[in-house]
């Protein structure tokens, strides 16, 4: 007998397969340069809005072949120094700071070694 298979809006299975080309087209992992469509997506916002912001954060591309890239460290330290995300309290409330979590915190260690061996710092 076959089970009948669970009922899934179009939307929501649009959705998933949306999600699912997205991890295939952009498989970063293991990758230091990145091009400006894996650079947006590693920072999570649009190609476009990525061309326009990212020289108001120092980010600066190399020119290799043709391609504009981006030092994946670069994001990296570009994201960490950004501003806090605070949510809107109530009135009077003092925004609430969220801890770092460990993995966060190692990685901004070896970052910080990475960059010492580079002669960054």
């Amino acid at each position: 007998m076959d089970t009948p298979e669970p009922e899934i809006s179009l939307q929501d299975e649009i959705k998933a397969l949306r999600q699912q080309l997205a991890v295939l087209r952009f498989d970063i992992s293991g990758k230091e340069w990145l091009t400006v469509d894996e650079a947006a997506h590693y920072c999570g916002v649009a190609p476009r809005h990525f061309r326009r912001s990212a020289p108001s954060l120092g980010l600066v591309p190399r020119n290799f072949m043709g391609k504009q890239l981006y030092e994946k460290n670069e994001l990296y330290r570009a994201i960490h120094s950004s501003s806090d995300w605070v949510t809107r309290g109530p009135v009077g409330a003092a925004p609430t700071s969220v801890p770092t979590p460990p993995q966060m915190e190692e990685g901004l260690a070896r970052l910080r070694r990475f960059d010492q061996r580079r002669g960054r710092r």
